[in-house]
Formats: structure tokens, sequence, C-alpha cells
């Protein structure tokens, strides 16, 4: 009974915002404007590029790619230069402003007024619940941001549950409310929900990939273990704070493998190397370790690249036999990465956060940029990319992303579409999907709209 009435009143909730807001969005001389459902009088005039009804609030408005606001009557609330205005919907009188660089403010419609500003925050991934990507709105109101340097948590409109006095917060994908938190470069796991800290504090050493970590998203589960740094010493532990290893070594490399029984752990003490398998340890005749190639250790001794198996024997040299396969691999060496050539030539120095080889160029990450890297490892783009990745085969076409937008990039380095689009898919006989805020087209390799 409970549940049925709670449906009841959310049914009732709706229908009043629906009724509440009367307009209909129609289209004339490819141009959209409102019209009164009821009166049929103008609402606005015919002279957007694109129109959306926020329930309850009003309407989003596109001109020259920003975005405005109307309220439920059509009067301005905010001209089209913002880069885009989120709903909250489960507060419907307040909305979040995002300007052209990305800031973002709550602004309370009721009192026109600020209530929190210039903060930064991924509004597509809330911390206890998803985006909805079809209304463009947060559906659950807690997530992480960054004000002046500083991460911390915000329930909106403007109620901090976590201070704004972290290095840096990485929230889980899901709805457990998990998150890692940063600060003076020590980790720990938090649980938001139940205001529990989940492990003790430990360090990387600078290398966050050994977290349990996807495209910036915590995917953490109790089964999942990595190495930690626990008062100068690495252990393996998971995020409730349980070892397989106990933290006595100098150095640990681990195989990128997520369960822990199959992966290849290779560990430091008393200066000397140590493979680890099944608690026991063997010794490690190696001048430099590199990193792990389908679960094999890679290391360097006598200027030869050389591929070890779990028991610590070398079987193989690096030799690429097969002619279209690159040239050049990619290695890790003190969590820097670097570039080997086929014939163990060091072409890129152990200088970089990550590099990926997309055919013969490279993606290469310093300061969280990227950049573009010919074969040589020379910059043929600068430092600016928040991603670079291969879009289509032929012609060679990359995928840029900068402050959040989406735009093409050729192997010579040059920009063919500044990045403005939220989205762009993979192209097909010389065709891909764009999104221009709400507007789905289609453009060609060198960035045409083509309907």
């Amino acid at each position: 009974m409970k549940s049925l009435l709670t449906i009841m009143l959310s049914v009732f909730f709706v229908l009043n915002f629906i009724l509440a807001q009367s307009g209909t969005i129609e289209i004339e001389n490819d141009k959209y404007g409102i019209i009164d459902r009821k009166t049929k009088k103008q609402i606005s005039e015919f002279i957007y590029d694109d129109i959306e009804i926020l329930m309850g609030t009003g309407y989003l408005v596109m001109l020259n790619d920003k975005i405005g606001l109307l309220d439920k009557s059509g009067k301005e609330v905010f001209s089209c230069i913002y880069e885009d205005i989120h709903q909250v919907l489960d507060n419907p009188n307040f909305v979040v402003i995002e300007d052209v660089s990305s800031t973002l403010s709550v602004h309370s419609l009721k009192d026109n007024k600020l209530v929190f500003s210039k903060f930064t925050a991924d509004m597509r991934h809330p911390l206890c619940g998803p985006y909805d990507e079809f209304t463009g709105s947060i559906t659950k109101t807690i997530i992480a941001i960054t004000k002046n340097g500083k991460s911390g948590i915000l329930e909106l409109p403007a109620k901090i549950i976590l201070p704004i006095e972290y290095d840096k917060i990485i929230a889980c994908e899901s709805k457990r409310g998990v998150v890692i938190l940063k600060k003076r470069g020590k980790y720990r796991f938090y649980n938001l929900k139940d205001k529990t800290l989940l492990s003790p504090e430990f360090e990387l050493n600078g290398n966050e990939g050994y977290l349990p970590v996807r495209d910036n998203f915590c995917h953490a589960e109790a089964s999942d273990y990595f190495p930690v740094d626990i008062n100068g010493k690495w252990g393996i532990m998971n995020m409730l704070g349980k070892f397989s290893i106990q933290p006595r070594f100098d150095k640990l490399k681990i195989s990128p493998y997520t369960e822990i029984k199959k992966a290849f752990i290779v560990v430091y003490r008393q200066n000397q190397w140590y493979t680890y398998n099944y608690g026991k340890l063997k010794l490690f005749d190696i001048h430099h370790f590199l990193g792990f190639w389908n679960n094999y250790a890679v290391t360097i001794k006598n200027e030869k690249v050389l591929f070890f198996d779990k028991k610590g024997s070398m079987f193989l040299e690096i030799k690429l036999k097969n002619p279209h396969e690159s040239k050049i691999k990619t290695f890790q060496k003190n969590n820097k990465y670097g570039v080997i050539s086929h014939k163990s030539k060091l072409i890129v120095d152990f200088e970089y956060q990550f590099i990926e080889i997309i055919k013969n160029r490279m993606a290469a990450q310093k300061n969280n940029k990227f950049a573009l890297l010919n074969p040589e490892g020379k910059a043929l783009s600068t430092f600016k990319y928040d991603e670079i990745t291969l879009i289509s085969s032929k012609p060679p076409l990359l995928r840029i992303k900068q402050y959040g937008k989406y735009g093409l990039m050729n192997f010579d380095g040059s920009e063919i579409v500044k990045p403005k689009y939220i989205y762009i898919s993979g192209f097909s006989n010389g065709k891909a999907t764009a999104k221009l805020y709400k507007i789905e087209f289609e453009i060609d390799t060198k960035g045409n709209k083509l309907n």
C-alpha cells in the first residue's frame, strides 16, 4: 500500500510539472520556437537552433552552439552564452550553469542568485546514481567537486558532505557510494553512505595505475587486490584493507590482471629483485625492470630487451616477426613510460605518465595532458588534450578531447575540427555521427556536416 501511494504521488508530481508547463516546441524556417498549447499564442520567437523542455523549470534553448534558459512563460532567464545548463531533478528551482571554461555554479531560480559558485565536476557521473542522457539532467545530487585546487563532495544545491580539503577524489561508478580519497599523497577508501573509512592510509609513489580504476572511475570490489605502500613497505591489499601479501618489500610490481592468483609478481628487497610465485621467492637476475607484456616480465640486460616467465626463466628477446605489427613498443620503468624499438633501441625516454602506440604515432601523457608524437618521439602537437584516440584507419584520423568536448586531428598533429562536439562516433564508410548538444547529424572525415 505504501509503495502504491508512493507511485501515485510520483505520478501526480510529474503531471503537475507537465500541466504547469503548457508550451509546445515548433519549427519555422529551420528555427525553433514555443507555442502555448492552450491559447496557441507564441511564447518565444522562432530564433533558436534547438529547444529542450526542462520539466517544472522551463526550456533550454541553443543559439550559435551556446545554451540559455527560458522560464515556463518563455521569459529569458539566461541568454545563450553558456556551454551547458544542468537541471537538478529533485529540486527544479535550481540549475547548474557551465561557462566556456567548464566552471560550474549553482543558481537559484526562485531567488535569482548563485548559492554555490566557481567549481568543477563531472556532472554526468554523480556518486549515487546515473546521469539521465535523455533529459540531460542530474538524477541524483551528490557529486565530487573541485574548488580552488582542492576537492570535496557536494550535495546539490549547496550542502558539503565531505570538506573541500582533499587533493583528489576518485568516485566509484556504482550505487554503493564508495570513493577513494587522496590527501597529502596518501589514499584511503571511504563509504559515503555509511560514513566509514574502509582501509588504512596507503601510498602509491606516484603510480595511480595500481588503483582499481578504469576511465578515471573506481570499480573496486572486495575481490580486487592491488599494490600499496604502507609506511615505506609494499604489499597487496583490497579496498577493505585486507592483505594477500603483507607490506614488507621495498618495491613490488604486478602484471595487470584482475585475479591476483594469475598475476606475475616481482618484488625487491635488500638490493635484489625476486619473483614471487605462490608465496615463494626466487632470485631475479636483471639490470632494469620495465614492465609486463601478456603476463611476462619485460627487462633490460646488456642493452637487450628480454622476456621472463613467472618462474623467472628468460625465454625470448624482442623480435617482431609480423611486418604489420608496430615496430615500437611501450614499456614502464620507475612508474614512467618510454618507447623501445624492435631493435632494442630506446626511442622515447622514460618520462611520460602514459604512452599509447597508435599505428606509427604515439599519444603521450605528461602533466595529465596528451600530445601526439611521431615515431622518433618528436611532439607533433602541444600537451593540451584530455584524450587522443584512433577513430578511423582509412583515412587515419584521431579523436581529441578537450574541456569535455570532442574534435578531430590528422596524423600530422593538425586539428581538422576543434573540440566542440559532445560526442563523435567511429567512422564507417567515411561517415561518423556527431552530437552538438542535443542535435545529432553525420559528418565526413573533414568534419563537414552531411545532414
